[in-house]
């Protein structure tokens, strides 16, 4: 008979039930959440956005027009807003510094206030546009299954190293259910982590795939830029699109390939 399931609070899965998640090895129950250590997730988001539950709906989802083949669109878009999150501080800090510049060429007696003045509003417009789609990406803060498992490994492995240190000073019949729930919990994260590692890898896979078909798209607009079929404004609009999307794909190709990296060390 199959084991009855429950949704785990943490990661939002349908796992066995019982103390601990098998998947991500968080408690399944919230009054024996609150009487563990404090949640040791570091998500790198800036401190004035609030904690929110870590469970994203789809529909709560930043918009990516790239999608990589073979992996369903939550865990696409958790791991493509990581990466856009570094191509958009970099964005950012080369628009500071163009209002900057326009703002010191505004300074100059012979300077043509009215073209600056136009720049000056559309980088500012930019500015903004780009600091709300900042906004949305920190606002996804639920992870990857195979991050949730590395980081409840650490912290299971943390506690079954400071039971080993008080293990002198404890009930020898405590310290042994202890050490035994532990190990209980470590062996099922190992064992779900050989399943999302197979996963990961064939992500990657996707990952490359799409990869390939942005850099033929790219070789195709430079064609028909070549022979006149596209006009040079809108050869570089897409051209700059198409680059943008290609080093999101592959910030996010670089993150799986240094979680897949830290798992095989598992």
């Amino acid at each position: 008979m199959p084991e009855p399931l429950v949704a785990c609070p943490s990661c939002g899965l349908e796992v066995p039930e019982g103390k601990f998640c098998k998947l991500c090895g968080e408690p399944l129950t919230q009054s024996e959440k609150e009487t563990l250590p404090e949640h040791e997730f570091v998500h790198g988001q800036e401190p004035d956005i609030s904690e929110e539950t870590q469970e994203v709906e789809a529909s709560s989802l930043p918009f990516f027009e790239v999608t990589i083949e073979g992996m369903h669109y939550e865990a696409g878009a958790i791991l493509l807003a990581h990466a856009e999150l570094i191509v958009i501080d970099d964005e950012l800090d080369r628009i500071i510094e163009k209002i900057k510049a326009t703002r010191q060429a505004l300074q100059l007696q012979q300077a043509d206030k009215t073209v600056l003045t136009t720049r000056a509003e559309a980088l500012r417009t930019e500015f903004e546009q780009t600091k709300t789609r900042r906004r949305e990406l920190i606002s996804v803060k639920e992870k990857l299954v195979l991050e949730q498992i590395l980081e409840a490994l650490d912290k299971h492995e943390l506690r079954l190293a400071k039971l080993e240190e008080i293990s002198g000073t404890v009930d020898k019949e405590v310290y042994k259910e202890q050490r035994v729930e532990i190990l209980q919990t470590i062996s099922d994260l190992r064992s779900n982590l050989k399943d999302a590692i197979k996963t990961g890898k064939r992500w990657s896979k996707g990952i490359k795939k799409t990869l390939k078909i942005l850099d033929k798209e790219m070789s195709r607009l430079d064609a028909k830029f070549k022979i006149g079929d596209v006009s040079r404004p809108k050869y570089e609009i897409s051209k700059a699109k198409l680059e943008r999307g290609i080093k999101v794909v592959a910030g996010g190709q670089e993150r799986l390939d240094e979680l897949l990296r830290l798992a095989g060390k598992r």
